[in-house]
């Protein structure tokens, strides 16, 4: 398995499933997104061409990462993880087994902009074929109306996001078809209310995927989030129902740990 340099490549999307909720969440030119608050996971500070095996928790940019939500269970099918199970609430994430967790990448050129991440499967760090099969979610402090990112390394599989709210309720599953190169993927709330409060990424792409620049329209707070009332989310009425260099990265890693296990 192998990240193949295919770039900006167009891909064909579909909405599996929509849960009726406050808000559902639907697939948007990532160009009309107005959101400034970006995680590019520079402030990770990897030296030049550094991975770094994160088994826990972390945070980047304001926002935490991990492998799934507190109430979920990973399992495997293959190569990669599986989701199942929901969330409970209030949102809150946990770490998968060790190695097995999330793996930070940068390039090693001395450029700005090198650092990605990427999901470690159920083979575990630091074996080439887990880098890009695992399971990554996120999870903001505030509540969002909008979320982007770059998906890195398509080799011709498929990627589905899960959208949830606070209280850990699925607002919408989509999934792409079929992932080629870095897309820059766009998604919002289609009532523009501040509804998404974190996001699962699964993929059973061949090559695995990798992710960079994670965009979103309310910026959070360094350290542990705030604990009471959110003042971002606004109350409905009652009426109403509820591309980057990465790639080269990840790729490069991927083939240097299997260089080695010759």
């Amino acid at each position: 398995m192998t990240y193949r340099t295919h770039i900006l490549l167009g891909c064909a999307l579909s909405c599996l499933s929509s849960w009726g909720h406050a808000a559902t969440v639907t697939l948007v030119d990532p160009a009309t997104l107005s959101g400034t608050a970006v995680v590019d996971f520079e402030d990770l500070n990897l030296g030049l061409g550094a991975t770094v095996n994160y088994d826990g928790e972390f945070e980047s940019g304001t926002v935490q990462f991990s492998a799934g939500f507190v109430g979920q269970t990973i399992g495997v099918s293959g190569f990669f993880d599986t989701v199942s199970g929901s969330p409970s609430g209030p949102l809150a994430l946990f770490d998968d087994a060790a190695n097995q967790n999330i793996l930070a990448v940068d390039g090693g050129d001395g450029n700005f902009g090198n650092t990605s991440i990427a999901g470690l499967g159920p083979l575990g760090f630091p074996t080439a074929n887990a880098i890009g099969e695992g399971v990554i979610s996120v999870l903001f402090d505030f509540d969002q109306s909008e979320f982007g990112f770059d998906l890195i390394g398509g080799d011709g599989g498929t990627a589905t996001l899960q959208f949830f709210g606070r209280d850990g309720s699925l607002l919408t599953e989509i999934t792409t078809n079929p992932l080629f190169g870095t897309l820059m993927l766009g998604f919002a709330t289609d009532d523009t209310s501040k509804s998404i409060a974190g996001v699962t990424i699964l993929n059973s792409d061949p090559g695995g995927v990798g992710v960079d620049n994670v965009r979103s329209d309310v910026r959070g707070v360094i350290g542990p989030p705030p604990v009471g009332p959110r003042p971002e989310i606004v109350p409905l009425p009652a009426g109403i129902l509820l591309l980057g260099s990465g790639l080269l990265a990840l790729g490069a890693a991927r083939r240097e740990s299997r260089r080695r296990a010759r």
